[in-house]
């Protein structure tokens, strides 16, 4: 699990100096066929660009790690959700957002686990509704 949490924060580090987000994501997802779903966060600059203005919209979720992790997950499976700081590279809160968790929900993901910080992780069930703190 944390080899996982750890690819995730590989996933989400910047390609580029172009990026100055403060705090980046990424997401791994195993289907059931065994294929590992790779993406991070998408460009902030991007969604506004398509006059996607209003941040709450159902249409921002495209551009979270987890959204656009569900565009290639199967019905189950599993997801690693982890928020690095750019500052220093800790794991901080990678819970997903209401709209992602929403989606995880109808796409039918078994379990979420996702990063607290450098000592903690949490696990959610989504079809069961239940949420667990752990220590690594």
């Amino acid at each position: 699990m944390l080899s996982m949490l750890k690819l995730a924060a590989k996933v989400a580090s910047p390609s580029g100096d172009q990026d100055h987000r403060n705090f980046l994501l990424g997401c791994v997802g195993i289907r059931n066929d065994g294929a590992l779903i790779l993406a991070k966060n998408g460009n902030i600059k991007n969604m506004f660009s398509k006059n996607l203005v209003n941040i709450e919209s159902d249409k921002s979720c495209e551009y979270h790690a987890e959204g656009r992790a569900l565009r290639k997950m199967d019905k189950g499976g599993t997801l690693y959700v982890a928020r690095i700081s750019r500052k220093d590279g800790s794991f901080v809160m990678a819970r997903p957002c209401s709209r992602c968790q929403a989606k995880i929900k109808i796409q039918k993901i078994e379990k979420v686990y996702y990063s607290i910080n450098n000592f903690q992780y949490g696990i959610w069930n989504p079809q069961k509704d239940y949420d667990k703190v752990y220590n690594y």
